[in-house]
């Protein structure tokens, strides 16, 4: 399964739960944007917080409780919950990830061709 199909996939399920991503008019387009770019934000406050957390338990072994699987396994959910709305940001403003992605790479790949190692 590509990029393509999971978003096409996401967008659906959304959709089902009542959450757009297409509008009427700019205002509400906009308003969603918002409320998804919060969400966003959200979820990457929570992957960092757990990051911070396991930094410590690795600083300071013996004086901080915490399981690190435990916290890898909450480190991928939250990446994913991020991922989609990256997702919805994407189909709200009517990008194809997939595309951009693949160009941004191709740039990237000539923009840091000095740094590669091989």
């Amino acid at each position: 399964m590509d990029l393509k199909q999971i978003s096409e996939m996401q967008i659906k399920l959304d959709q089902l739960h009542g959450f757009p991503v297409s509008f009427l008019d700019q205002h509400e387009k906009y308003a969603q944007l918002t409320k998804d770019l919060v969400g966003l934000f959200g979820e990457i406050g929570e992957f960092s917080n757990i990051v911070k957390k396991v930094n410590i338990k690795l600083d300071r072994p013996l004086e901080y409780e915490l399981n690190i699987t435990d916290s890898e396994k909450l480190l991928r959910e939250e990446l994913v919950d991020s991922l989609i709305y990256i997702i919805r940001i994407g189909a709200i403003l009517g990008v194809d990830l997939e595309d951009e992605m693949l160009k941004k790479m191709q740039l990237n790949k000539s923009r840091y061709a000095q740094l590669r190692r091989e």
